[in-house]
């Protein structure tokens, strides 16, 4: 029986013995495997580690992914394909992903507007890169950490810039006492300084994410990693550091040192896409803290013998931390009430479609 789990190219941009079993299926189909490294205008590019390919979606995959029996491919994908001619093919499966990563949806007062995409898989880890001079926010940081660990992704934190300022050591504090258990790397990107203990935490064959604002510095700490000048990097406004979008797509590289890295296009706002006890996942304290609460639907805003408000009036629970938990949890259920309406929509529609087709075929 044919494999691809010696292919040492393949291996390279993290194949495994576990996708080698799921693509089985395919080989009868003459199908190769290949990930997903781009996505633009509805084109992609895919690679088995030493080839590059330029694909797009068969017809056939197409009606699977009406129908809900495929899912839309991203970048990280790992992909059934047919290669028609050189470096060309046809998309015709998508193999499972161990992680998701969703866009975060933009909010209009607090409140989501639709379901969120999937725009990346099988991410390991990802980090969250912040401009320590113009753009530092603990809440912000709390945003992506409860985005990130909500499609199961370890995040990491890297703080830019740290050349341009003069408290590093107290941001850093400050950082240990919001999120004890969070990794933190203080970088300056053009410099050089505290990029090889980042380096050195990237693994050979696991993807790193990069994430953050249009300004942050991104685009140049991906060059950085990358140790060249493959991606374009703009000037900021020095009044208040804010930039253009450099990247403006999605886009996977390999780093000299084997891991993969994958950067994505600035992002303009953080609002939640997950469930709120998805969002609880990453506040360990408070849900600790609510077992000792009177009521057991206890929403810690008012309630007697609240064990959470008590903790924040004794100073054991930090004011801001206790209410961006109750801001985060006040969106993902808005996000959740935005997905069962769409939901029953969906079901009404199907509905009206499938009596449309009973009165077509009795005509």
């Amino acid at each position: 029986m044919q494999t691809f789990l010696n292919e040492i190219t393949l291996k390279t941009y993290g194949w495994s013995e576990e996708r080698n079993a799921q693509f089985l299926r395919y080989i009868s189909f003459g199908y190769i495997p290949l990930r997903i490294i781009r996505e633009d205008r509805g084109y992609y590019y895919g690679t088995d580690g030493k080839t590059r390919y330029l694909l797009s979606r068969s017809g056939a995959f197409n009606n699977f992914v009406d129908l809900g029996v495929q899912q839309t491919p991203v970048v990280g994908d790992w992909c059934a394909v047919d290669s028609y001619e050189q470096g060309k093919g046809l998309i015709e499966g998508v193999l499972s992903r161990t992680t998701s990563y969703h866009k975060p949806l933009v909010y209009e007062e607090g409140y989501g507007s639709k379901e969120s995409d999937t725009v990346a898989a099988n991410i390991d880890s990802a980090g969250i890169v912040i401009d320590s001079k113009y753009d530092f926010n603990l809440r912000r940081i709390e945003r992506f950490v409860s985005l990130l660990s909500a499609d199961y992704i370890k995040p990491y934190l890297i703080l830019t810039k740290i050349d341009l300022i003069d408290n590093l050591q107290e941001l850093q504090e400050s950082i240990v006492q919001r999120f004890p258990d969070l990794v933190v790397f203080s970088i300056d990107s053009l410099g050089g300084d505290g990029i090889e203990p980042l380096l050195a935490s990237l693994k050979e064959r696991e993807t790193f994410m990069l994430l953050g604002a249009s300004g942050a510095g991104k685009s140049t700490l991906v060059n950085r990693l990358l140790g060249s000048s493959l991606i374009k990097t703009q000037e900021v406004r020095s009044a208040d550091g804010k930039g253009r979008h450099t990247t403006t797509s999605r886009e996977l590289h390999l780093l000299p040192n084997g891991a993969l890295l994958l950067d994505t296009p600035g992002i303009r706002g953080v609002g939640m896409n997950s469930s709120a006890a998805e969002i609880a996942e990453s506040f360990s304290d408070i849900v600790e803290l609510s077992k000792s609460c009177r009521f057991d639907d206890c929403t810690h805003t008012g309630e007697p013998n609240c064990a959470v408000q008590h903790a924040v009036e004794s100073g054991l629970l930090e004011r801001d931390r206790y209410e961006n938990y109750l801001q985060l949890i006040g969106e993902a259920v808005s996000y959740e009430q935005v997905i069962q309406d769409r939901k029953k929509k969906d079901k009404e529609l199907g509905k009206i479609l499938y009596q449309y087709r009973r009165e077509s075929l009795r005509k």
